[in-house]
């Protein structure tokens, strides 16, 4: 199934609506098409064709935003590069990637254009990006999603929240990560306006709901504390989408309580963003779930696990029969409602980041003053689990906390660094020498 470039079918039917608010500009629809036009001639003139992979290495933001379009445009692949990464992650994930051109912060496309026919049409069953993920066991992978995952992760979500042609999606989530490449790709699709953010900034994202006129937001559970702990008012927004992760219900219901529209929801890389979110009328008499499948999405529970079945999971992803294996536990009542409960691995959520212990551990084992070390993620207020560091020093060895969290920044992204580092005379292991990671917490 093919069909119209959503961008180019939105500059004709709207050119003059909304489409993008970012670095203090906004473009319509017409003056988006302009540009993704003129960029992907640009990048066809430095070798990007269709099927190539082009890694995008960018803050958020207008050139961001114009790139996606016009490699979906070329019919390249994208693949959005962590930005959190240290330099030492970074080439890692390049050497993986093998991009044919990479697209860094201030890219010099030059003034040549490529005289290339550009796709008018998106084959729903091609790869439209591949997005890095940390699953419940082993290392990031990449996950390559389609155009027809995007769209129907998008018909699901508007089928659940609803459509206003003035709708405004405030987006301060990472591009690299599902849930904020998801508004840029959702928006397009509607025809609505996606409000971009550098990051997460109070005092930037307070401007913007009263100037821009946002709507909609997406935010991890971390973020929405400290919009309430600044007393945000987040009464005019239609709805704040909260995942990434556990959300204390204290937290939900404190902006509830100030008359929020907060919804929980749940989804993961794997199945294109949103796999269930809670309706906005059932906020209140459901505080805890994460809402009812969307549209095309079928949930059950196995064995304790949430598996994942519909059009919005990434080809390759799933079992024989078509399941998605999540790794989380949950449970869905009654009334077909889901809770996210736990995780079936070991990985620290912590301000909606996914935080493989093993990688930190690794780091902490090159110190030369460390004999054992474990990653844990302890409960915390503010970040859902704090990574906390549990070491074991060589004998006669002294370092301290400071000495080694700061080891550990020089080698890992920012939120992989302990936030607390704790010190043992010996760490939980069975027989064969494997880590008792429950014991241990």
């Amino acid at each position: 199934m093919k069909l119209d470039n959503w961008l180019s079918q939105r500059a004709a039917t709207c050119p003059d609506r909304s489409a993008l608010i970012a670095d203090g500009l906004e473009l319509t629809y017409a003056e988006l098409e302009r540009e993704a036009t003129a960029t992907a001639r640009r990048l066809a003139a430095r070798g990007a064709r269709r099927g190539a992979t082009v890694a995008i290495d960018l803050k958020p933001g207008i050139e961001y935003v114009v790139l996606l379009q016009a490699l979906m445009k070329l019919g390249a692949v994208a693949y959005p590069v962590n930005s959190r990464l240290a330099a030492s992650e970074r080439e890692a994930e390049l050497e993986r990637a093998r991009p044919a051109l990479t697209i860094t912060d201030d890219p010099d496309l030059g003034t040549t254009e490529a005289d290339l026919p550009l796709l008018g049409e998106h084959d729903l069953d091609a790869l439209h990006c591949r997005i890095l993920t940390s699953g419940t066991s082993g290392g990031p992978r990449p996950v390559g999603l389609t155009y027809g995952n995007h769209l129907w992760s998008a018909v699901g979500s508007a089928f659940n929240l609803g459509v206003e042609p003035t709708d405004r999606w405030l987006c301060c989530l990472p591009l690299f990560h599902v849930g904020g490449l998801s508004i840029i790709m959702r928006s397009v699709i509607y025809g609505t306006t996606a409000v971009v953010h550098p990051g997460f900034e109070v005092d930037r994202i307070a401007a913007s709901l009263e100037g821009d006129g946002v709507t909609l937001v997406s935010l991890v559970s971390t973020q929405l504390s400290r919009l309430l702990e600044a007393g945000i008012d987040l009464l005019p927004l239609r709805a704040v989408l909260v995942g990434g992760g556990p959300v204390p219900e204290a937290v939900i219901e404190e902006a509830i309580g100030r008359g929020a529209t907060v919804v929980q929801t749940y989804g993961l890389t794997e199945a294109a963003s949103q796999v269930t979110t809670l309706e906005p009328g059932q906020a209140r008499r459901k505080l805890g779930s994460a809402g009812r499948p969307l549209l095309t999405t079928h949930l059950r529970i196995q064995d304790g696990e949430i598996l994942v079945q519909g059009p919005t999971v990434a080809p390759g992803t799933a079992d024989e029969d078509g399941w998605l294996h999540t790794g989380d536990l949950g449970r869905i009542d009654e009334e077909g409602f889901l809770y996210v409960e736990d995780r079936l691995g070991d990985v620290i959520v912590s301000g909606g980041e996914n935080v493989l212990p093993a990688e930190i551990e690794e780091v902490l084992l090159r110190h030369p003053q460390v004999a054992d070390a474990a990653a844990i993620g302890r409960a915390d207020a503010e970040w859902q689990e704090a990574v906390t560091a549990v070491v074991v020093l060589r004998q006669r060895a002294s370092v301290s906390a400071d000495e080694l969290r700061a080891h550990c920044a020089s080698a890992l992204a920012g939120y992989k660094v302990p936030k607390r580092v704790e010190f043992v005379a010996q760490l939980p292991r069975t027989a064969s020498g494997k880590l008792m990671r429950k014991e241990l917490r």
